[in-house]
């Protein structure tokens, strides 16, 4: 049975200063870092840290944990006025005030932060963190006053604790949600800055530079508050000339197919630093999972052209999505893909890849929103058998299988969600092919076009179905401007 060492703080107030930087924005949840600075400064405080260095060396190098918050809210920004430290220089008191901003979080229900490591019973101290704990005297300013206990519970209570959960997405780097955490050699760099601190004026009255703590990691951190949009890079379709080189809707299959084994070729000939390129390359790029269904693979999305009055829905920028953790590797697929030539099965003229910034197009697959419809329709992991109650259950299987873990609304029909998007019919009315084509061992499967309804915004890329990895079931962002331009 899976073991946590779970540490709880509980504020006096339902306000949290605490802020990423000394301007802001506001560090919500409090930190892992910011936790074992408070631990190590009450237990110096209480004149324990010699005795309690070793379970905090401890803590310092396990993973990044679980943290449990309440709801919150930003407060009001407020800034109050202080003394100067160099206010002797001027008499006058208000003439050397100067202004310090605050940015509260509020806590929307009990006051309380839950962290919760896994650990191997064997190899800690618990009573020693037991303790550490019951030092803590504050967190975030001097003015959040808070007060903690520790304890080693079961996995199976985790359920037990209410609250908003935040796990760390190691590998994953984003401009916001990135939060520090402790590392091996954080507790000696702590006394170091401390020590620096104490020793800013010398005895021959020399003034010092105080040393800021330097070892940490920062690890982004997600939750329903905050979701996280995969990883993923944009190209443009060109022409020799550097145009956009438009493809059929109808054959994205063949869109994502080229860029596919451009992939390959290029990973081939100069592969990231993995631990077997090879498999790597066999799985992660090019998809084939031999009986492994995790489905952690780099995803190849074709986007049409949405979004404005004269837009065709034909093929011009293409996405590659990537799994979590995949950050860094595919940054590097995307160096090597740039103004990469594309080779069309059977030969002919082919687009040369372009890595492209986010623009107006882009973005609408990319951007947050409570409201998603399907540009290309979702094939759905089956077939309906025309039965409403069949299509329903299909569609949930599609989204949970899509990592789409936000509880949302959705409504389907086989007509399209967007202007020149093709309806979800397979022939028309004389047998004859219609719409799109489709990998073959998903041609008897139904597809639909999908119209998702989450409770708060969810950021993209959003992609659901069976064929989500060569571009079925791509969803983009219905607003009031896109529903006044495409519906």
């Amino acid at each position: 049975m899976t073991k946590l060492l779970h540490i709880t703080v509980h504020w006096l107030d339902d306000r949290y200063h605490g802020l990423l930087g000394r301007d802001g924005p506001p560090e919500w949840p409090p930190s892992p870092y910011r936790l074992f600075q408070a631990l190590v400064a009450g237990a110096a405080r209480a004149g324990k840290l010699n005795k309690l260095a070793r379970p905090l060396h401890w803590l310092e190098i396990q993973a990044p944990p679980i943290i449990i918050t309440p709801p919150s809210a930003p407060g009001q920004i407020i800034t109050r006025y202080v003394p100067n430290n160099d206010g002797d220089k001027k008499p006058d008191r208000q003439a050397r005030l100067t202004g310090k901003t605050f940015r509260p979080t509020i806590m929307l229900a009990d006051p309380s932060v839950h962290y919760l490591w896994e650990y191997d019973a064997a190899a800690v101290e618990i009573d020693g963190i037991v303790d550490a704990a019951r030092s803590l005297i504050c967190l975030g300013l001097g003015i959040d006053m808070a007060f903690a206990d520790a304890s080693s519970i079961t996995e199976e209570k985790i359920d037990t604790i209410n609250g908003i959960r935040w796990l760390p997405r190691a590998g994953t780097f984003r401009d916001e949600g990135m939060l520090r955490v402790p590392r091996d050699q954080s507790l000696s760099d702590l006394i170091c800055a401390h020590q620096s601190a104490l020793e800013r004026i010398g005895h021959d009255g020399i003034l010092r530079s105080v040393r800021k703590p330097m070892a940490f990691d920062t690890v982004l951190y997600t939750s329903s508050e905050r979701p996280l949009g995969r990883p993923y890079e944009l190209f443009s379709l060109c022409d020799a000339e550097g145009e956009f080189s438009p493809e059929p809707q109808a054959k994205l299959i063949h869109v994502a197919g080229m860029v596919r084994r451009a992939a390959i070729k290029a990973m081939e000939g100069y592969p990231p630093g993995v631990p077997d390129p090879a498999k790597w390359i066999e799985t992660f790029v090019a998809g084939h999972r031999n009986g492994n269904d995790d489905h952690k693979q780099f995803s190849y999305i074709p986007l049409p052209s949405i979004g404005h009055e004269h837009a065709d829905c034909n093929i011009r920028r293409v996405m590659i999505v990537a799994p979590f953790g995949e950050d860094a590797n595919l940054a590097h697929l995307a160096e090597q893909l740039d103004g990469h030539p594309l080779e069309r099965e059977g030969g002919g003229i082919a687009p040369t890849l372009r890595h492209l910034r986010r623009d107006g197009f882009t973005a609408q697959y990319i951007r947050q929103s409570r409201v998603w419809a399907t540009v290309i329709p979702s094939i759905l992991p089956g077939h309906d058998d025309h039965k409403p109650a069949k299509t329903k259950k299909l569609l949930e299987i599609a989204l949970r299988q899509s990592g789409v873990e936000q509880p949302c609304e959705f409504t389907w029909s086989s007509m399209p969600n967007f202007r020149h998007s093709m309806p979800a019919f397979k022939h028309d009315r004389r047998g004859r092919h219609l719409g799109y084509f489709r990998p073959n061992h998903l041609e008897k499967f139904t597809l639909v076009h999908a119209r998702l309804t989450f409770t708060t915004p969810v950021p993209g890329p959003m992609i659901i179905g069976a064929g989500r990895h060569c571009g079925f079931g791509v969803c983009a962002v219905v607003d009031a401007a896109t529903r006044d331009a495409d519906f």
